[in-house]
């Protein structure tokens, strides 16, 4: 095997993402008393470095079990009530999936739509919230998975605040990797799960909530909850447990990941991966494969690409027999259009030269 992938860093999809070695030590804990000492500090760590992560001083950070879209539903169920008016940023598949989510609970939702590789901008946010008119909260996806796009969320943030709307963030492939600034911009639910940036297996869904979001699930009795009620585990968190058996393997990983992006710095960790992305999406331009991103939009944690030869799992197909880097295909209506390599978590040069290697020698085949 190439000794540039090996460790699992062979595995270049938008995640799950290659385990931190650390990780993968932490992984065969033995049981411990879920409300023992072990676990307090363990949650406690966990606690002051993913607040330090988001960018909160003031919010909390809530650990379920479940992934990533296991935040959708937390977050409407606590924030909002069947009828409310929400305003979805759809720039691609995820953001249709937080838009989806919102139906299914019967919520009121009107889309902003962007073309697959743009971004929604401020004047369209802002045309839509008064389009719709006394919108309760503005879901966006910060960094869309399906199509390598970063949206605005600083400047999208802030009209959703214009208007007195909740900020709720699907940040499921940048948080870790992409600064947040939770205070700075006013957001009230980040989402993400840790088998992306986090450099952990699935198994996690982590939420970052602001005073203001605990404050409004405390008065919000719009939907019943149970696994999902934001206040019973804001208590139990403060105490450093969970509420019921808490998934302490996935706990145990967790601490491990964030004990080393402490050791690395947590700023150095959001310009390794500002380094990496645009490392990888130079290296795809010389090799003469473009981005299908626009390029003020480009993220640094996922690339996609219009499959050379035209078909996606082909492409997928001839990369992974010839070196064994998975990359993966698209989603929705481009799911066998487009490529995506992940840049984010545990990566660096060495595995990105390995696959830019790996998709030209493909695409000339």
């Amino acid at each position: 095997m190439d000794s540039r992938i090996d460790q699992g860093r062979w595995l270049r999809i938008p995640g799950p993402t290659p385990l931190h070695p650390d990780v993968v030590k932490a992984l065969p804990h033995e049981m411990v008393a879920h409300r023992g000492p072990m676990v307090i500090e363990a949650m406690a760590r966990i606690q002051e470095s993913a607040k330090k992560v988001h960018g909160t001083t003031s919010g909390r950070v809530i650990l379920w079990a479940g992934t990533g879209t296991a935040g959708f539903e937390a977050s409407i169920v606590n924030l909002c009530a069947p009828g409310d008016k929400v305003v979805v940023t759809a720039a691609g598949d995820f953001g249709d999936r937080f838009a989806q989510t919102a139906e299914a609970l019967r919520l009121d939702v009107h889309r902003v739509k962007a073309e697959w590789g743009d971004a929604v901008t401020p004047d369209q946010l802002d045309a839509a919230i008064r389009d719709h008119g006394d919108v309760k909260a503005v879901m966006i996806t910060h960094n869309e998975t399906s199509t390598g796009v970063t949206q605005p969320l600083k400047e999208l943030a802030a009209v959703a605040k214009q208007h007195g709307a909740l900020v709720l963030v699907d940040a499921v492939s940048s948080a870790g990797a992409l600064p947040i600034d939770m205070d700075e911009n006013g957001l009230d639910w980040v989402l993400s799960g840790v088998q992306k940036a986090w450099m952990c297996p699935p198994g996690l869904m982590v939420s970052a909530v602001s005073e203001l979001a605990i404050e409004t699930a405390r008065k919000n009795d719009g939907f019943p909850r149970v696994i999902w009620d934001l206040p019973t585990m804001v208590e139990h968190s403060e105490k450093n447990v969970h509420p019921t058996t808490g998934p302490l393997t996935a706990i145990f990983a967790l601490d491990a990941a964030l004990q080393a992006m402490e050791r690395e710095g947590i700023e150095n960790v959001f310009e390794r991966h500002r380094r990496l992305g645009a490392y990888f999406r130079e290296g795809m331009e010389r090799i003469g494969v473009p981005v299908f991103a626009k390029p003020e939009y480009q993220s640094n944690t996922v690339t996609a690409f219009m499959a050379p030869g035209g078909s996606a799992s082909a492409f997928q197909a001839k990369v992974r027999e010839a070196t064994g880097i998975e990359i993966a295909v698209g989603q929705g209506a481009y799911a066998d259009k487009l490529n995506r390599v992940g840049t984010m978590g545990w990566v660096d040069t060495p595995e990105l030269d390995a696959t830019l290697e790996a998709i030209e020698a493909a695409a000339k085949a």
